[in-house]
């Protein structure tokens, strides 16, 4: 297993990730007119990784004979409420490669990142109900609030967990 900074031609295989995890991970949680849309826009938010890559968001992929098998992003909080801090945007693993490290290592790439920007701690917005709510309590993640974004019409709650940055 190899991990490494995302480059911008990482972008489609990172966006296969994502909308592998969403179907296998979000069926059942999230409306599937919702999960089927995200499988269609597959070259469109794509183009918007590459991009986001090409302009120096931190994306990290994980690699197993050449292909992607998970990626993380991070960087400064996107939240008002929690300006101060930094946040991961999103962690993907594929459901074959959970339990191996994978995650771990992303939070330990991401906490070296926000050290030397200078939070003393960050956040993780999770779906509620999903699997990983207890990944990131297992790394030490406490829900401190719950908010509601919107994606293409459809409302999703999300848990909000904080973490110090040690």
């Amino acid at each position: 297993m190899q991990i490494r900074k995302a480059l911008p031609i990482d972008a489609l295989g990172i966006t296969i990730v994502n909308v592998y995890t969403w179907k296998t991970q979000y069926t059942g949680l999230l409306p599937d007119e919702l999960i089927d849309l995200r499988i269609r826009e597959i070259k469109k938010n794509s183009d918007s990784i590459k991009k986001r890559i090409e302009n120096g968001t931190n994306y990290y992929v994980a690699l197993e004979e050449n292909t992607i098998v998970g990626f993380c992003s991070f960087g400064k909080s996107r939240e008002e409420e929690y300006k101060d801090y930094g946040e991961i945007y999103a962690i993907y693993n594929l459901e074959g490669f959970k339990g191996n490290g994978i995650g771990r290592s992303f939070f330990d790439i991401a906490i070296k990142y926000f050290k030397e920007q200078g939070f003393e701690k960050f956040i993780v917005k999770c779906l509620v109900n999903n699997p990983s709510e207890e990944f990131y309590k297992h790394m030490g993640g406490e829900i401190i609030s719950k908010t509601q974004i919107e994606k293409c019409g459809f409302k999703i709650d999300e848990n909000i967990f904080v973490f110090d940055v040690k």
